[in-house]
């Protein structure tokens, strides 16, 4: 009974021996290797937590979820990339892709108001903005509000929590449906009233460019309402299509989470049974393996911080004694079923060739927040990173004496990580994820997933290098017209006592 307490003790890293010089480095670089897709301009960012991924490609009348399966991966797809090399937690960031991409476009039209718009006109856009921004945060606090008010009541009454009937009946006499419908018909409302002031002839075509590109964002087709708990819990799952998930009512519920729309390279069958990059023989590391520095050379200076590959969760005793054994480690191997690149398909609400335009590039310093050193779009994601059938064995100079095969086993709560991917305990949906398996003979050590366990362990993100090449530009044209050039200055000195 006592494995049970690891669940209270500190994770802690464990650094192995001077003979091994194997680190996060290695791994990044068999990542790159055995996926094999990233093109010039885009980097791998790993993932301090791979959590796993459910993905179903059965049918919902054999117990199937695959519209839930496209939320798990649509809530990965659609965020915000934190620009370093190594991201933490379950989610890279809190903001949305779509959300920051939006207020980028924003910030881009106001270039084309400003220059082609009346100031009568130019004021009442700005107005309507602060209405559409308002509305939203209104509609999204009241959702919350819902959603946690409507679980309570579902739970204390026995209706289910996806029951969408249900809901709406609960929400329009106890809860905030009207006030919901009435903030997001007002969202509707004053885009129609953006719209109308925009919609004209430009007399430069990049100009409409960026107003083309505001109404494919904002508009409704864009969107699909995607079931945030697995088809299997909805009545009426079986009827979930495209077109039945875009008639929905618009607008977030206790049941559906209102989302753009983004697609992927591979179908669930496809994702579920690649093979494509693994390595289910193994890829040893040894006293042989060079030590490498490819995330640093990647990214520059942020790659620069120091990454732990291996954690345990254990007491202080514990884990001096499970360093003392690490430490005599003499190889490290891998496996992997698959080991591959998901692309991420992105709609006409999203378009990447905005970075370029010519007003980011006449006016850099007005977009620092989204392409400087820490901007919101310095990256985007371009693919998802997924690995399935994950393992690490590590092989020893002497047995390994400490009971890790029942301290970190799935029934005891798991607790041994290895690159962010933490082996633990089942998860809900036993069609993907299984326990994974603990192994300790002699001088072998080894932790499996289940060959069915799919793991999102990084993404494949595209660098926008518009900010820093304008700022060069710029940087360079102001030095020429103020004729100062630091290598003349240094090479003809003044006399001394000179102002030079």
């Amino acid at each position: 009974m006592g494995y049970f307490k690891m669940a209270n003790s500190p994770v802690k890293d464990v650094s192995l021996g001077d003979a091994l010089k194997i680190s996060l480095d290695n791994y990044y670089d068999l990542l790159i290797t055995q996926v094999g897709t990233l093109k010039a301009d885009e980097k791998l960012q790993l993932k301090l937590v791979a959590d796993p991924v459910s993905v179903s490609d059965k049918k919902f009348a054999d117990g199937g979820y695959p519209w839930f399966s496209y939320y798990n991966l649509l809530r990965r797809s659609d965020l915000s990339i934190v620009p370093k090399p190594v991201s933490g937690g379950v989610m890279t960031g809190v903001a949305g892709l779509s959300d920051v991409y939006g207020e980028f476009l924003q910030k881009l039209r106001s270039f084309v108001v400003r220059k082609n718009l009346s100031k009568e006109d130019q004021i009442a856009l700005a107005d309507l903005d602060k209405k559409v921004e308002f509305s939203k945060k209104s509609a999204v606090s009241l959702i919350i509000e819902d959603r946690t008010n409507w679980k309570e009541f579902a739970e204390a009454m026995g209706y289910s929590v996806t029951d969408q009937s249900a809901y709406v009946q609960w929400s329009g006499q106890f809860g905030n449906l009207y006030r919901i419908e009435t903030e997001i018909a007002n969202v509707k409302v004053h885009q129609f009233e953006i719209k109308t002031i925009l919609d004209r002839q430009y007399p430069n075509a990049d100009d409409r460019q960026i107003v083309d590109a505001e109404f494919d964002f904002n508009n409704p087709a864009m969107r699909l309402r995607y079931p945030i708990n697995p088809d299997t819990d909805y009545a009426n799952g079986d009827k979930f299509t495209i077109e039945y998930l875009a008639t929905l009512p618009t607008g977030n519920t206790a049941g559906f989470d209102d989302r753009r729309a983004v697609g992927w390279n591979l179908t669930a069958a496809e994702i579920k049974t690649t093979t494509a990059g693994g390595f289910a023989q193994g890829v040893s590391f040894d006293k042989s393996t060079s030590s490498s520095s490819s995330i640093t050379t990647d990214w520059g200076a942020s790659g620069s911080a120091s990454y732990g590959l291996i954690s345990v969760k254990a007491s202080v005793s514990d884990h001096k004694r499970i360093q003392e054994e690490f430490s005599k480690t003499t190889k490290i191997t891998l496996f992997a079923e698959s080991a591959f690149r998901l692309s991420i398909n992105y709609p006409a609400w999203f378009k990447p060739v905005l970075f370029e335009h010519r007003h980011i590039k006449e006016n850099p310093y007005d977009f620092e927040k989204y392409f400087g050193e820490d901007g919101t779009l310095l990256y985007y994601p371009t693919g998802l990173i997924l690995v399935r059938g994950f393992g690490v064995e590590f092989l020893s100079a002497q047995n390994w004496m400490y009971d890790y095969r029942h301290r970190f086993s799935a029934s005891g709560g798991g607790g041994f990580g290895f690159a962010g991917i933490n082996f633990g305990a089942a998860a809900n949906y036993s069609e993907d994820t299984k326990q994974h398996q603990t192994d300790q003979q002699t001088t072998t050590l080894s932790f499996k997933d289940d060959i069915g366990t799919m793991r999102f362990v990084g993404y494949a993100v595209t660098k926008n290098r518009v900010f820093e090449k304008a700022v060069s530009t710029h940087v360079t044209k102001t030095l020429q017209v103020n004729k100062f050039s630091p290598t003349e200055a240094r090479a003809k000195p003044g006399k001394r006592g000179q102002k030079t």
